[in-house]
């Protein structure tokens, strides 16, 4: 009897402890079927993919007249980043993977102009990236029109998302 029951105490340790590893697994991305780290629960999360970074359906980017459209294209994959587990490396290779046209060939341009062992961090992206696109004269103009905008004949609602868009 005394054997039956230690036999039983091994069998429920052994069970409790697969139901620890399963459990554990999951809350750390092993077995949540979705590859996140278990919808919110605390732990290491896994190193995000191209394809995770796809999965938020970032915007391709195009140079327009529209200085703005910089930033919120910036503004825009911030967001996406914060979704995921982004280093900063990462950062850099998924958003130059969005450029498009004559902003792919900038980008290509830059790149090559580096040295030969440097890793282009996000911070001197956007700063670079910012500094082509949005010339000084162009912010200094869009500037004037955030100082001087003021709600005429829009409604309350369109004027706070002109000065939105401007600040």
């Amino acid at each position: 009897m005394l054997a039956d029951m230690m036999a039983t105490r091994h069998e429920s340790a052994r069970v409790l402890e697969m139901l620890a590893q399963a459990i554990g697994g999951f809350t750390h991305g092993g077995h949540s079927g979705n590859g996140r780290n278990g919808g919110g629960v605390h732990g290491p999360k896994r190193p995000c993919s191209y394809q995770d970074f796809l999965g938020t359906h970032p915007p391709m980017f195009t140079p327009t007249a529209e200085p703005l459209d910089v930033e919120h294209w910036l503004h825009i994959l911030e967001q996406k980043f914060q979704l995921l587990n982004v280093t900063d490396e990462q950062k850099v290779q998924f958003a130059t993977q969005q450029l498009l046209g004559s902003t792919s060939a900038w980008w290509d341009t830059f790149n090559a102009m580096q040295p030969l062992d440097h890793h282009v961090t996000w911070q001197e992206f956007t700063t670079t990236f910012r500094q082509y696109y949005i010339p000084v004269g162009l912010l200094n103009r869009k500037l004037s029109e955030f100082l001087e905008l003021k709600q005429g004949n829009m409604t309350m609602m369109e004027y706070v998302n002109k000065f939105n868009h401007f600040a």
